[in-house]
């Protein structure tokens, strides 16, 4: 498989904006709850999925991956219960999924634009949180009640609704910027 210059170009710039929003405070939304914090993190992976195709946004999502890894390993440990395998697994598959289900969320829907946007950051969001903590939950140590619940209520909505908020102007955008470029050919 090719890689373009612009899937390379989608890929260099969203990786690079993920790995920056995971050193700043804007990565982080502080949370009142057991994570401490809601992230913004995934939001370069599901753009580049729309933008640039499945591949882009998995390589966005591995971009991500490893700086969750290289700042909470020690967690994702503990919530695997010491098993170095399913902390792994936690830590990358939910994040390289990301912009693979946002590609194709936005594609079945690609006719209502509006609609596509939400789907695609709802799911892909939804991807991020159901797959980190249904495998800690399923394979490692988390307790329903005192981690997965708690997570749900406060991480999530302020997740899909930032990454909502974000998704549906952006793609509005760059639809836009598609057209002014496929009216000057």
């Amino acid at each position: 498989m090719k890689i373009s210059a612009l899937q390379l170009a989608v890929a260099g710039v969203c990786g690079g904006l993920a790995i920056a929003l995971s050193f700043t405070p804007v990565g982080y939304i502080r949370v009142p709850n057991i994570s401490g914090a809601s992230t913004s993190l995934h939001i370069p992976a599901l753009a580049a999925g729309v933008v640039a195709g499945p591949l882009v946004g998995a390589l966005v999502g591995l971009a991500l991956a490893f700086t969750s890894w290289y700042q909470f390993g020690a967690i994702f440990m503990q919530a695997a219960g010491g098993n170095l395998l399913v902390a792994l697994l936690a830590a990358f598959l939910p994040r390289v999924l990301i912009g693979v289900v946002s590609y194709y969320a936005y594609r079945a829907l690609r006719r209502w634009s509006a609609v596509a946007a939400v789907a695609s950051a709802f799911l892909a969001t939804s991807t991020n949180t159901v797959g980190v903590l249904g495998t800690l939950l399923v394979f490692g140590a988390l307790d329903f009640r005192t981690a997965v619940v708690p997570i749900i209520l406060t991480n999530y909505p302020i997740e899909v609704l930032l990454a909502v908020v974000v998704a549906v102007p952006l793609y509005s955008a760059l639809g836009r910027a598609r057209q002014l470029a496929a009216a000057r050919r």
